[in-house]
């Protein structure tokens, strides 16, 4: 009986240590596996949005979209009463016609007071002239010393009236206003019709990419202040996600590695992204006061779960989707990075190429 029971109390010690080594490679295996694809199931799907605002006042008489419509780059969304820049624009062109008469005769002006110098210079030359015939003559007796000296005041009183024509000349020249080939008057008055047909064109609003209106709440009537957001526009050119990872969680993660998203509105079928970057900095957890700026900057900010324990700063890495699926903004989604892939850079170049378009909306109100 004592070797049965020796040889039993062998067996479950062997088993023991068999199920606490295979306990240990297991862990070993998920914490390998942890640290090569580190995962997180707080995400969120995001895109850019643009807030769709007036560059000018005025009160909405035309709205051409609805709420949730999808719209493509230059579409018209809503037009402003243009009643207003229109007369200012009438005002503009007209000031600017006057202008140009102004600067036409002040340019005759100038050639009238260039004929008159042209006068009085023939004058004076004729003046000086008399005067140096007359002076041999006054040595032989053959005029007097008053004619002499009339002759001389009239060349130099004849000098002096070129001097003054001179004079009205240069200040017809500068009430001209040419400076360097340009007329600073018509300058000033274009740049103040431009600024005015600018403004008219202002009064069509058009969407600056492609995307999705959403929260419309504005009817025909309403008024839209200058800058004032009166609904937003979803960019769907390029969908991400916003995935906020513990930062124990980071040493392997890079930008281009690859990653898979398993959206909460459908998990049966993961989504391909590409990490586009890491950030630097994030609102920290211990302040003071969080109501009070500390010079951070804006920050993205992540709430704790627990106040109790030291957490985890969590770090939102934004992870770029590679399909073009019909995603929510909002919507919820778990990550996991692969960090043993090759970096997508060519992906990463196109996406944020995209990000960086411009829009140069239409002159006009055409």
């Amino acid at each position: 009986m004592s070797a049965l029971a020796t040889s039993r109390h062998l067996v479950v010690w062997i088993l023991r240590v068999v199920i606490l080594a295979a306990a240990a490679l297991a862990m070993l295996s998920v914490a390998s596996n942890l640290r090569v694809f580190p995962r997180t199931e707080d995400a969120e799907v995001r895109a850019n949005v643009v807030g769709v605002a007036p560059q000018v006042g005025g009160t909405i008489v035309r709205l051409h979209v609805v709420d949730n419509q999808k719209v493509k780059t230059g579409a018209l969304l809503f037009e402003l009463d243009a009643r207003p820049y229109e007369a200012e624009m009438a005002r503009a062109k007209a000031q600017l016609e006057l202008v140009g008469l102004e600067v036409k005769a002040l340019r005759d002006d100038i050639s009238a007071a260039e004929a008159t110098v042209r006068d009085r210079q023939a004058k004076a030359t004729y003046a000086e002239s008399h005067y140096e015939r007359l002076k041999p003559l006054l040595q032989g007796n053959f005029t007097s010393a008053d004619r002499v000296q009339r002759a001389q005041s009239e060349a130099e009183s004849s000098r002096a009236l070129v001097r003054e024509a001179e004079a009205d000349v240069e200040r017809a020249r500068n009430k001209l206003g040419e400076f360097e080939g340009k007329n600073t008057r018509i300058e000033q008055a274009a740049a103040a019709f431009r600024d005015a047909e600018l403004k008219f064109s202002y009064c069509k609003i058009y969407a600056p990419c492609d995307g999705t209106v959403t929260n419309l709440q504005i009817a025909p009537g309403t008024y839209a202040a200058t800058g004032e957001q009166v609904f937003s526009l979803v960019d769907e050119s390029v969908w991400f996600v916003l995935a906020n990872f513990r930062e124990t969680d980071l040493q392997r993660v890079r930008p281009g590695q690859s990653a898979r998203v398993f959206l909460m509105s459908d998990r049966r079928e993961p989504v391909e992204g590409i990490v586009q970057g890491i950030p630097k900095a994030v609102y920290p957890l211990g302040t003071a006061s969080q109501a009070t700026p500390g010079g951070e900057g804006i920050f993205s900010r992540v709430q704790p779960t627990f106040d109790f324990i030291q957490l985890a700063q969590r770090f939102p890495v934004r992870i770029l989707l590679k399909s073009q699926r019909d995603f929510r903004m909002g919507g919820r989604a778990a990550v996991v990075v692969d960090t043993r892939s090759e970096g997508e850079l060519e992906f990463l170049e196109k996406s944020e190429s995209i990000e960086r378009k411009g829009f140069t909306p239409p002159v006009g109100n055409e």
